[in-house]
């Protein structure tokens, strides 16, 4: 390989002179890098705050959930005794009424499906012996009507009546040595029935065995779903029925009874505490992990003042007895028993407490997550110092270029010097 150094001549001989060169830029790149390792440290330490301001703005969406006032209006639930037969759960609130009912379901929801007595050996010949058309009404509504030929296939008659409606579908059965017409409703209910009837003189449905002259072929009657409650029959188009028990949807599933069971539930209040607990936590082991002499920051005490200020204005629930305080930890846990005895013997407290904490809390939360806050600051105090740090590495990097050019300049000017002495 050809050598394309310079060597400068001396009295010794020769020696290159760009080892020269790169012990000079060693020894300057000392200082750069340094300069790295400082903004590698920023880097981390800017890193850690913007984990915890993700933390914060956990925690204060886990706050505003607690602190909602439709949360303490959710305190209802309904049940089912029986939920093979049917299921029941609150649907307004205000409405439902603590209580039991008895609910006999005395047949299901279903829809219109009538099925070809007679079939076809395949899909590619003609179906019938005459032409004509057939019209095809659902809910007494026209909603297809196909004109058919001899040689008009059972597949072409299926196509052509899902193509000109979504109410009535059309499918083809096969059952292993025929192919059937299927045509199935596409809603439950009395009301929305299928008729099919021969218009043009054909024999279509004299063929496929379908239609009111063969009963055999009307598979499933449509009909309403019906319901016996406080000794009324209740009828509904579907499988379900809204406010027969006031604020509450029920959903029927099989034939049968059950008793449905309208309570005063505070679950959900209490879940969303404990989210509100576990995110709270999070931020206290965070602290404690990462102020460590082990942690990104070490020593960082702002972090723990935040810390310190949430807990503080977290008093309420703290005075209610529903929250115990980990001595050697600092993290907090739910103390069921007492949230248990509350809600049985005075559940307004619940919201009142919740009143007290929005109050003693929002503020402080919603001026943490504002970019003036005290997370955001020492965050933008870190990202101004690494954008300095930058800033003095590009300049250093560039000053130790330029150095490093001169002097490459002056000794290929002494080399040459040392050439016209020889």
């Amino acid at each position: 390989m050809e050598d394309n150094r310079v060597y400068l001549s001396n009295l010794a001989g020769t020696f290159d002179f760009n080892e020269i060169l790169d012990i000079y830029k060693k020894a300057q790149e000392v200082y750069v890098d340094v300069l790295k390792d400082q903004k590698d440290s920023l880097e981390k330490k800017l890193e850690a705050i913007n984990d915890f301001t993700a933390l914060v703005f956990d925690l204060s969406n886990k706050f505003d959930s607690l602190v909602d006032s439709s949360l303490l209006e959710r305190t209802k639930s309904a049940s089912s005794s029986n939920e093979g037969v049917l299921t029941a759960q609150v649907s307004d609130y205000s409405k439902a009424i603590e209580g039991e009912v008895t609910v006999e379901v005395n047949q299901l929801a279903k829809n219109d499906v009538w099925y070809s007595q007679s079939g076809v050996s395949n899909l590619t010949t003609g179906v019938a012996g005459t032409g004509g058309t057939i019209e095809i009404k659902y809910a007494g509504e026209v909603v297809a009507v196909v004109d058919y030929t001899t040689s008009t296939n059972l597949e072409e008659i299926a196509n052509s009546i899902n193509e000109q409606q979504d109410k009535v579908k059309a499918s083809i059965v096969y059952n292993g040595s025929e192919y059937h017409l299927l045509l199935s409703g596409a809603d439950t209910g009395a009301g929305n029935t299928i008729e099919i009837t021969e218009t043009g003189g054909g024999d279509l449905l004299d063929v496929l065995q379908i239609g009111d002259s063969y009963p055999d072929s009307h598979y499933q009657t449509a009909q309403d779903a019906q319901i016996t409650v406080y000794g009324d029959t209740i009828t509904s188009s579907t499988n379900t029925f809204e406010n027969v028990i006031p604020g509450v949807k029920l959903t029927v599933k099989e034939t049968g009874t059950a008793t449905v069971s309208v309570k005063k539930d505070f679950s959900e209040v209490k879940d969303t505490i404990q989210s509100f607990i576990d995110s709270y936590n999070s931020i206290v082991s965070f602290v404690k992990l990462e102020t460590s002499r082990t942690g990104r920051l070490p020593g960082e005490t702002t972090l723990s003042l935040v810390q310190s200020a949430i807990l503080t204005r977290m008093r309420p629930l703290m005075e209610l007895g529903i929250i115990d305080v980990n001595d050697e930890t600092g993290l907090l846990s739910l103390n069921e028993e007492s949230f248990e005895n509350v809600v049985n013997e005075n559940p307004e407290e619940i919201g009142n407490t919740l009143r007290d904490l929005k109050e003693s809390l929002y503020d402080y939360l919603m001026n943490l997550t504002l970019p003036t806050g005290a997370v955001y600051s020492l965050g933008n105090l870190y990202q101004t110092r690494i954008n300095d740090l930058e800033e003095r590495i590009e300049k250093a990097e560039d000053l130790i270029s330029e150095q490093l050019e001169t002097l490459r300049k002056q000794l290929i000017q002494a080399q040459m010097i040392q050439e016209e002495l020889d």
